[in-house]
């Protein structure tokens, strides 16, 4: 006699003393299952009934739920759809902790609340620590439709404070009462909330997100102290892949596809660019990471986003400007040895200053014509040789050497240490400053003249 057992996947076939072993097996893996919930203060011995007796599945439901660990650790995992998040967050069950999350600032007003709602949309910046700008950019990305590869959502019933029930026939948890706290991902709910409310107010305009979308997420146990103790862990403890790595791996981030075009179109960085970490070795022949050269194509490029008809025709542009610059600049070539170890040719914030002259470099072959605007770069640049004396006050030397006098005025060198060491900095500022005084000495067309830079009106002191 064969007896048929119904399977998730398939139907199986077993005779009658493999039935009794199976069916004993799934019996105590639902008993586990349910002894994993009993554990937990919050959840009931028995669900609640409506009037007529049957069964109320409370305020939500928690679908397909599967268990994994035991005792203290025991979480649940499952799947919910954008629709099941935002209503979730519209009736008031979602809350952050802004006591055991990114925090309160300090400027905010004495008493501003420490437990915000989820469904009160953004946290106000004046009070609270939320990146904004890393929210939209997640919201925009689901309402085109892209393909994003979100870490789960986490979710937090803390014990004693909550009240549900684990149905193991139904593989679901009814929750009764409580508050559903996110320990992490606050981000990554506020921007599916905020893209479900945009596609329930005008669906005809955002035709490839729909609240059939679904998300993974992780419900813990945990107490106040455990949240806060998850937040470290995950925000604080991992030790992130290098930028220069991940913009190499990427296919999505249109500055780094830049980047890795102009870097084939190139020969002076073709082998000059560290594509695997954030830092330059003495003993590599790399002289830029990738990381530093996405910032120059932002730059370059003014936008993050780049079709790719603009793609081609950009990293032409750079790649033709690094050749011009790297035929004056030895340090710009793969392997080769600075002929000075004052030089800052290759420095960082050198890099962003060649950006600026870049940008400039495309808007003269939109004026003047390719042919014409290369000719008149190859004697702009040729100013930046180490042939072209500077000389400004007592000191007299390379322009690119950190040594000179305009570095220090302007707040690129900063002296540190009694005996006067010269350190490059790579600042925000100093970046800047590196683009504007590059495009003054250009224009100036004479590097006896470069005197004439300590008092720009162009570049302001630090």
């Amino acid at each position: 006699m064969v007896r048929q057992m119904p399977d998730p996947v398939s139907t199986v076939a077993v005779t009658d003393d493999r039935f009794a072993a199976v069916a004993r097996a799934y019996h105590l893996g639902k008993i586990r299952m349910e002894g994993q919930a009993m554990d937990i203060p919050g959840f009931l011995k028995e669900a609640k009934r409506d009037v007529q007796g049957g069964l109320y599945r409370g305020r939500m439901t928690l679908p397909g739920v599967q268990w994994t660990g035991v005792g203290s650790d025991a979480f649940a995992t499952f799947t919910i759809t954008a629709d099941q998040l935002a209503d979730a967050a519209e009736s008031r069950l979602l809350w952050t902790d802004q006591a055991v999350q990114r925090g309160v600032n300090p400027s905010a007003p004495r008493g501003a609340p420490r437990e915000l709602a989820l469904a009160d949309g953004y946290p106000d910046k004046r009070s609270y620590i939320f990146d904004a700008a890393n929210a939209d950019d997640i919201v925009e990305k689901l309402l085109r439709g892209e393909r994003l590869f979100l870490n789960s959502l986490v979710w937090n019933l803390r014990p004693r404070d909550f009240s549900a029930y684990w149905s193991t026939e139904e593989e679901s948890i009814y929750f009764y009462a409580g508050k559903v706290f996110l320990p992490d991902s606050h981000h990554r709910h506020q921007a599916i909330l905020k893209a479900v409310r945009a596609i329930r107010e005008s669906p005809a305009s955002y035709p490839k997100f729909s609240g059939d979308h679904q998300f993974k997420v992780e419900l813990y146990f945990l107490d106040k102290e455990g949240e806060g103790n998850y937040f470290f862990d995950k925000n604080q403890r991992p030790k992130p892949t290098a930028k220069s790595k991940a913009y190499d791996l990427t296919t999505l981030d249109d500055l780094s596809l830049l980047a890795k075009r102009v870097i084939e179109k190139s020969p002076s960085l073709s082998k000059g660019v560290n594509r695997v970490t954030d830092r330059l070795s003495k003993k590599s022949p790399e002289y830029i990471t990738l990381s530093t050269l996405r910032e120059m194509m932002k730059t370059f490029a003014g936008t993050d986003e780049i079709n790719e008809a603009e793609l081609e025709g950009l990293a032409l542009v750079a790649a033709e400007f690094f050749e011009m610059l790297s035929a004056v600049r030895p340090e710009l070539r793969a392997g080769a040895v600075n002929s000075s170890p004052d030089s800052i040719a290759a420095a960082a914030v050198m890099m962003h200053g060649y950006a600026a002259l870049m940008k400039d470099y495309g808007v003269d072959i939109g004026k003047l014509g390719p042919s014409s605007a290369k000719e008149r770069w190859r004697l702009k640049l040729s100013l930046l040789s180490q042939d072209a004396q500077v000389s400004i006050g007592d000191w007299t030397g390379d322009l690119l050497s950190k040594r000179n006098p305009l570095w220090l005025r302007y707040g690129m060198v900063k002296l540190s240490g009694t005996g006067g060491t010269l350190n490059v900095l790579n600042t925000g500022g100093a970046r800047a400053q590196a683009g504007r005084l590059l495009r003054r000495y250009l224009k100036l067309e004479d590097p006896a003249r470069t005197a004439e830079l300590m008092e720009s009106s162009n570049a302001d002191a630090s």
